[in-house]
C-alpha cells in the first residue's frame, strides 16, 4: 500500500484530479455556487495535503533495548536511510496491560529526551515534536540491531532490515538472524546467504562478507514513528467539502 500511495502514478493522478478541482471551483463560481465552489476547492486542500504528507513526511521505525540508553535515530519507512529523531529515546522498561477477553498488550515506558518516562501501547502514543510513537511489539534479547558486511571490497554499516544498493539495481539487505549461531540471514538480489561473523559466500558473481554483527543484550521493543504534522491540511480540507455539502441538506424545496 505504501508503495502504491507513494508511486508516481498515484502522484500523477492526484495531480491530475486537484487541477479537475481546480477548474471545477472557477466553474462553480461563474455560476455564483458558492457551496459548489467550498467543495470543490476543500477537496483540492486534502488533496495537497496528501501529496505533502508523502512528500515531506518522516514516518519510520526504531528499536529501542531496554536499559541501553537514548538513541536519536530511525529507519525511514522506505527502509533505505537512517534519519535523526526531533529528540532522543530511552526505553526504560517494558510490562504489560491485561484487559479481560484480550490478551495481555505490550507497554513501553520509553523517555523523550531529558522528560519524565512515560507508558506507549498500540493505541496510546508518545508524541513528540509533531511525531506519534507507537509500539509494534516486544523483542526478545538478541535482536539484530545492526552488521556490518563488504561486498566487493566496500564496507556497509546497516541497521537490520535496512535495504541498500552495492551497484545500481542489486539490492542487499538482512532479512532474519540467528542469535544462537551469531549468523545472519543476507539478502543480495535475489539470493539468500546465512553468514557468520567473518565468513564469505559468493552471490550473483558479487562477493559478500559479513565483517561484524551486533546483538541486543537486553529485551528492547520494535517502534514504528508516524510524522502527523501536516495532518491537519487533510483534515481542515475535507472539513471544507463537509461545510459545502451542508447548506443544500437543510435546504427547503419549493412546494
Amino acid at each position: 500500500m505504501q508503495r502504491l500511495v507513494g508511486s508516481s502514478w498515484f502522484i500523477a493522478g492526484t495531480g491530475t484530479v486537484i487541477l479537475t478541482g481546480l477548474l471545477a471551483a472557477v466553474h462553480a463560481i461563474r455560476r455564483r455556487s458558492w457551496t459548489g465552489f467550498v467543495q470543490h476547492v476543500g477537496l483540492v486542500v486534502a488533496l495537497i495535503g496528501v501529496l505533502i504528507n508523502q512528500k515531506a513526511a518522516r514516518n519510520g521505525y526504531l528499536f529501542l533495548e531496554q536499559g541501553a540508553g537514548a538513541s536519536n535515530f530511525s529507519l525511514s519507512s522506505r527502509l533505505r536511510d537512517v534519519e535523526e529523531l526531533p529528540q532522543p529515546l530511552a526505553l526504560d522498561s517494558l510490562t504489560a496491560v491485561r484487559t479481560r477477553a484480550f490478551q495481555p498488550a505490550p507497554v513501553a515506558w520509553v523517555t523523550a529526551g531529558a522528560g519524565r518516562s512515560r507508558p506507549v501501547t498500540y493505541n496510546r502514543p508518545l508524541r513528540i515534536a509533531g511525531r506519534q510513537v507507537l509500539i509494534t511489539r516486544v523483542a526478545a534479547p538478541g535482536f539484530l540491531t545492526e552488521y556490518e558486511v563488504m561486498v566487493d571490497g566496500s564496507e556497509y554499516l546497516l541497521l537490520h532490515n535496512q535495504v541498500t544498493e552495492p551497484s545500481p539495481g542489486l539490492q542487499l539487505s538482512s532479512f532474519a538472524y540467528n542469535t544462537d549461531a551469531g549468523r545472519v540471514g543476507l539478502l543480495l538480489g535475489r539470493e539468500q546467504h546465512w553468514l557468520g561473523t567473518g565468513e564469505s559466500a559468493s552471490a550473483r558473481g558479487h562477493a559478500l562478507k559479513l565483517l561484524s554483527a551486533t546483538f541486543a543484550r537486553n529485551a528492547g521493543a520494535v517502534f514504528v514513528m508516524n510524522d502527523v504534522r501536516y495532518r491537519f491540511i487533510v483534515f481542515f480540507g475535507f472539513g471544507l467539502v463537509l461545510l459545502g455539502l451542508l447548506p443544500p441538506l437543510f435546504r427547503r424545496e419549493a412546494l
